[in-house]
């Protein structure tokens, strides 16, 4: 086989439908993990979470046919494509008129942007899928902790297992024993920050967070870490009400976290592509 063997220029097209397929798979991965984020706080956290076994349960969330939120009829026909299914549907339920939330189509076009970023910045097919996959399982914690203030360890494995297999598709790299030290000075920090600020850091976060710097790698937890706060005292300050402290005021930091981990690692795309040199960006202390 020829080695220097080119695909861009060997198979006509291929580059498109390259861009094509992975931007419909990604929409469609949008789909089904936004459905999964609601199905999680329908089944495990609202008024069903009593029905049935928990295996029965998971089951549903599995398998149900996706329908209506008020009143149960079944989606059908073109109202199940993605991002487009919206206004197939008239943006209301055929069946009883109610409208429907846009934010199911605007968060599955935002998964096709997130491929066609991280495919840019990449040039990885594979990696770019993964990084879509990842940042789904991250939007299941950042549904169930801006909704319930309450982080899934069932969902941590996935969110583990896919940021170890992106790290190895994006530059070889495998868990070493820097990123073990990293982990266990994350842990020993915020379990004594949970143990004596309870209010302040909650048992979930103390778990996560060290999971998250884990994956970020050295020394990619420091913009891990500097991404989470300052987005969380940044959105916080702007949403507050007027004359209200900050002082007491419940912060989902598992939202934050989730929305720097897949920050860094576009920070990560770009860095290894020489994007941030080439753009002058030489103080940028990472990704050596």
């Amino acid at each position: 086989m020829d080695n220097h063997f080119d695909f861009g220029s060997e198979i006509p097209g291929i580059i498109p439908m390259i861009w094509i397929s992975g931007f419909l798979i990604s929409i469609s991965l949008g789909s089904f993990y936004s459905t999964l984020a609601y199905r999680i706080l329908r089944f495990f956290y609202g008024y069903e979470r009593k029905s049935g076994t928990f295996g029965r349960r998971l089951l549903r969330l599995l398998t149900e046919p996706s329908a209506c939120e008020s009143c149960g009829a079944k989606i059908q026909g073109l109202a199940l494509v993605p991002v487009l299914g919206y206004w197939f549907a008239g943006k209301k339920c055929v069946a009883c008129g109610t409208k429907v939330n846009p934010l199911y189509a605007l968060c599955e076009a935002g998964f096709g942007l997130l491929f066609a970023l991280s495919f840019f910045l990449s040039g990885k097919f594979l990696a770019s899928l993964v990084f879509v996959a990842l940042c789904g399982h991250l939007l299941v914690s950042a549904t169930t902790d801006w909704k319930k203030f309450s982080l899934d360890y069932e969902n941590l494995p996935f969110i583990l297992g896919l940021g170890i297999l992106l790290n190895f598709l994006t530059d070889g790299s495998l868990p070493n024993k820097i990123d073990a030290i990293v982990f266990g000075c994350f842990l020993g920090i915020f379990f004594a920050v949970h143990f004596l600020f309870p209010q302040g850091m909650g048992f979930a976060d103390a778990i996560f967070a060290p999971s998250f710097a884990f994956l970020s790698g050295h020394p990619w937890w420091i913009l891990f870490v500097n991404s989470s706060y300052v987005l969380a005292l940044t959105i916080t300050i702007g949403t507050r009400k007027k004359g209200q402290s900050l002082r007491g005021v419940p912060i989902p930091m598992g939202v934050y976290f989730s929305a720097s981990l897949a920050l860094t690692f576009l920070a990560k795309f770009a860095w290894n592509s020489g994007l941030l040199s080439e753009t002058g960006l030489g103080f940028f202390p990472y990704g050596e």
